[in-house]
């Protein structure tokens, strides 16, 4: 088997984990869920606002930080919200692994990912 198939085969295999499943099914939730989105755009312009500030060398105004503050405690209170970002936290945490796993195999130096095997 060569190696892009293996690599396909791994991405299969990924596919099927419950992490990434979790990941679509909350990431379908997000989609259908208007208000999660209008939240998520809200935080994102106050936080592009912030870093726009901090790229001219201006510190961000009081307004600008307890604005992205209240954003960013309406975008935790979403539940819809939270699930996807536990979900992709779980995926995030799954790919780690694997390429711990990926990396043993180029180094041949064991790590933390036999642990996560067992």
């Amino acid at each position: 088997m060569s190696l892009f198939e293996k690599a396909k085969e791994l991405g299969n295999q990924i596919r099927e984990t419950q992490e990434y499943q979790e990941l679509e099914r909350c990431s379908e939730s997000l989609k259908e869920d208007s208000e999660a989105q209008q939240i998520i755009q809200n935080v994102q312009e106050a936080q592009n606002s912030i870093e726009f500030s901090q790229k001219a060398g201006v510190e961000p105004s009081e307004d600008q930080n307890n604005q992205f503050n209240q954003l960013r405690e309406q975008m935790m209170a979403n539940l819809t919200v939270r699930n996807y970002m536990k979900a992709q936290e779980e995926f995030n945490n799954m790919m780690k692994q694997v390429n711990e796993a990926i990396s043993t195999g180029i180094t041949g130096e064991s790590g933390a990912e036999e642990s996560a095997e067992e």
